[in-house]
């Protein structure tokens, strides 16, 4: 029988808090960490808590100051690259503001409709449609969603073949122009 340390019986209403508190307790240590921070990706809105339009002070303070950055060929936005998170962002000079997150080899992060990396081709078509953009590029083709805010890349060849191997977010209808600004 548990006792409350001075030999009394504890009450049934004791008891359970206990045990409540350590079920939160370990579900929150079985949680990566990156879920802590956010794990959702939202179409042309926001990817594990990094928020399309927001400074890139926020994203700094978000993400941690080891990072890498250098200014688009263009010179209209700066590109900001933590190595040691799956995340790369491109930052308008003008305004400052983030206008795409990219989230790259990582399945610790989902889309609200259920797309994490690794997902297949058919998914990513069963879920956001088949009316999209698609590019072909040299490891990957690329399904692009403009209207919606969000683009895949999928691997061309070997294990990750017409699996979701990036994410990006961006400004909704603004792929193009970012695109050939940076």
């Amino acid at each position: 029988m548990a006792t409350n340390g001075r030999g009394r019986p504890l009450g049934v209403r004791a008891v359970i808090r206990i045990l409540a508190v350590a079920l939160v307790g370990v579900a929150l240590l079985g949680l990566p960490a990156a879920a802590q921070i956010g794990s959702n990706i939202i179409a042309g809105q926001s990817a594990g808590g990094l928020r399309i339009g927001t400074s890139v002070s926020d994203v700094i303070a978000a993400l941690g100051s080891l990072y890498e950055s250098e200014d688009s060929e263009s010179g209209k936005y700066t590109l900001y690259d933590w190595p040691l998170k799956p995340f790369a962002v491109a930052v308008e000079k003008e305004s400052g503001r983030v206008v795409l997150v990219l989230v790259g080899f990582t399945d610790a992060f989902r889309t609200d409709k259920g797309i994490l990396g690794g997902s297949e081709r058919q998914a990513v078509e069963t879920a956001y449609g088949k009316e999209y953009t698609s590019s072909e590029g040299g490891r990957s083709t690329r399904l692009i969603y403009d209207e919606l805010g969000i683009a895949f890349d999928l691997g061309r060849s070997g294990a990750l073949s017409s699996k979701v191997t990036q994410i990006f977010i961006f400004v909704p209808g603004q792929w193009k122009a970012i695109m050939e600004g940076l």
